[in-house]
Protein backbone atom coordinates (compact mmCIF):
# COMPACT_ATOMS: atom_id res chain seq x y z
CA UNK A 1 0.00 0.00 0.00
CA UNK A 2 2.81 2.20 1.12
CA UNK A 3 4.57 1.80 -2.25
CA UNK A 4 1.32 2.39 -4.18
CA UNK A 5 1.23 5.88 -2.43
CA UNK A 6 4.83 6.83 -3.20
CA UNK A 7 4.25 5.57 -6.86
CA UNK A 8 1.50 8.25 -7.32
CA UNK A 9 3.06 11.05 -5.36
CA UNK A 10 6.24 10.51 -7.68
CA UNK A 11 3.74 10.58 -11.07
CA UNK A 12 2.53 13.74 -9.21
CA UNK A 13 5.83 15.21 -8.96
CA UNK A 14 7.27 14.43 -12.35
CA UNK A 15 4.12 16.00 -13.68
CA UNK A 16 4.20 18.76 -12.00
CA UNK A 17 7.82 19.60 -12.99
CA UNK A 18 7.28 19.59 -16.41
CA UNK A 19 4.61 16.76 -18.35
CA UNK A 20 2.09 17.89 -19.97
CA UNK A 21 1.32 21.43 -18.74
CA UNK A 22 1.17 24.40 -20.26
CA UNK A 23 3.00 27.70 -18.32
CA UNK A 24 0.24 29.84 -16.74
CA UNK A 25 -1.66 28.24 -13.45
CA UNK A 26 -0.11 24.79 -14.34
CA UNK A 27 -3.06 23.81 -16.30
CA UNK A 28 -2.91 20.44 -17.96
CA UNK A 29 -2.36 21.46 -21.79
CA UNK A 30 -5.82 20.27 -23.83
CA UNK A 31 -5.88 18.19 -27.03
CA UNK A 32 -6.21 21.65 -29.15
CA UNK A 33 -3.78 23.34 -27.16
CA UNK A 34 -1.34 20.49 -28.04
CA UNK A 35 -2.60 20.32 -31.68
CA UNK A 36 -2.22 24.22 -32.69
CA UNK A 37 1.07 24.21 -30.83
CA UNK A 38 2.16 21.73 -33.36
CA UNK A 39 0.87 23.35 -36.08
CA UNK A 40 2.11 26.87 -36.00
CA UNK A 41 5.39 24.77 -35.17
CA UNK A 42 5.60 23.50 -38.97
CA UNK A 43 4.18 26.72 -40.11
CA UNK A 44 6.43 28.35 -42.74
CA UNK A 45 4.93 31.75 -43.50
CA UNK A 46 6.19 33.63 -46.24
CA UNK A 47 7.93 36.82 -45.64
CA UNK A 48 5.15 38.91 -45.97
CA UNK A 49 3.63 37.16 -43.00
CA UNK A 50 3.67 37.60 -39.07
CA UNK A 51 1.97 35.88 -36.61
CA UNK A 52 1.23 38.09 -33.47
CA UNK A 53 -0.02 36.47 -29.78
CA UNK A 54 -1.31 38.97 -27.64
CA UNK A 55 -0.60 36.18 -25.07
CA UNK A 56 2.02 34.07 -25.31
CA UNK A 57 0.52 31.55 -23.22
CA UNK A 58 -2.27 31.52 -25.03
CA UNK A 59 -2.32 29.49 -28.46
CA UNK A 60 -5.40 29.20 -29.48
CA UNK A 61 -5.95 33.10 -29.67
CA UNK A 62 -3.76 35.67 -32.41
CA UNK A 63 -3.19 37.24 -35.03
CA UNK A 64 -2.08 36.80 -38.39
CA UNK A 65 -0.71 39.61 -40.38
CA UNK A 66 -0.01 39.92 -44.16
CA UNK A 67 1.30 42.45 -45.67
CA UNK A 68 1.49 41.15 -49.49
CA UNK A 69 4.11 42.75 -51.76
CA UNK A 70 2.95 41.85 -55.18
CA UNK A 71 -0.50 41.83 -56.88
CA UNK A 72 -3.55 43.96 -56.17
CA UNK A 73 -3.14 44.35 -52.72
CA UNK A 74 0.16 44.92 -52.84
CA UNK A 75 1.46 47.68 -50.00
CA UNK A 76 -1.56 46.62 -47.66
CA UNK A 77 -2.06 45.57 -43.95
CA UNK A 78 -4.14 42.81 -43.86
CA UNK A 79 -5.18 41.53 -40.08
CA UNK A 80 -6.77 38.96 -39.42
CA UNK A 81 -7.58 37.26 -35.97
CA UNK A 82 -8.15 33.69 -34.95
CA UNK A 83 -9.84 31.99 -32.01
CA UNK A 84 -9.48 28.20 -32.30
CA UNK A 85 -11.74 26.19 -30.06
CA UNK A 86 -11.30 23.35 -28.19
CA UNK A 87 -12.42 21.22 -31.35
CA UNK A 88 -10.05 21.40 -33.18
CA UNK A 89 -8.89 19.99 -35.72
CA UNK A 90 -12.10 18.97 -36.07
CA UNK A 91 -13.54 22.29 -35.96
CA UNK A 92 -12.23 25.29 -37.88
CA UNK A 93 -10.80 27.78 -36.27
CA UNK A 94 -13.03 31.31 -36.25
CA UNK A 95 -11.33 33.84 -38.54
CA UNK A 96 -12.15 37.67 -38.77
CA UNK A 97 -10.95 39.95 -40.61
CA UNK A 98 -9.95 43.15 -38.71
CA UNK A 99 -8.98 45.33 -41.82
CA UNK A 100 -11.84 46.42 -43.90
CA UNK A 101 -11.15 45.44 -47.49
CA UNK A 102 -13.14 44.11 -50.20
CA UNK A 103 -12.39 39.58 -51.27
CA UNK A 104 -14.69 37.46 -52.48
CA UNK A 105 -14.37 35.18 -49.78
CA UNK A 106 -14.73 38.11 -46.96
CA UNK A 107 -17.98 39.40 -45.82
CA UNK A 108 -18.43 43.45 -44.35
CA UNK A 109 -18.41 42.36 -41.28
CA UNK A 110 -14.64 40.79 -41.90
CA UNK A 111 -15.69 37.03 -41.29
CA UNK A 112 -13.84 34.99 -43.33
CA UNK A 113 -16.55 32.24 -45.95
CA UNK A 114 -15.79 28.81 -44.08
CA UNK A 115 -15.65 27.54 -47.22
CA UNK A 116 -12.55 27.56 -47.77
CA UNK A 117 -11.35 26.71 -44.37
CA UNK A 118 -13.07 23.65 -44.87
CA UNK A 119 -11.15 23.27 -47.86
CA UNK A 120 -7.90 23.19 -46.50
CA UNK A 121 -8.84 21.35 -43.06
CA UNK A 122 -6.78 22.14 -40.52
CA UNK A 123 -3.70 23.32 -42.54
CA UNK A 124 -3.71 26.99 -42.16
CA UNK A 125 -0.84 27.71 -44.64
CA UNK A 126 -2.54 27.06 -47.97
CA UNK A 127 -5.48 29.13 -46.41
CA UNK A 128 -3.01 31.82 -45.88
CA UNK A 129 -1.27 31.90 -49.74
CA UNK A 130 -4.70 32.04 -50.84
CA UNK A 131 -5.33 35.64 -49.31
CA UNK A 132 -1.84 37.03 -50.40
Amino acid sequence: MIKLFSLKQQKKDEESAGGNRTGAGGKKASAAQLRIQKDINELNLPKTCEINFPDDDDLLNFRLIISPDEGFYKGGKFVFSFKVGQGYPHDPPKVKCETMVYHPNIDLEGNVCLNILRERGSDMNPFVSSLT
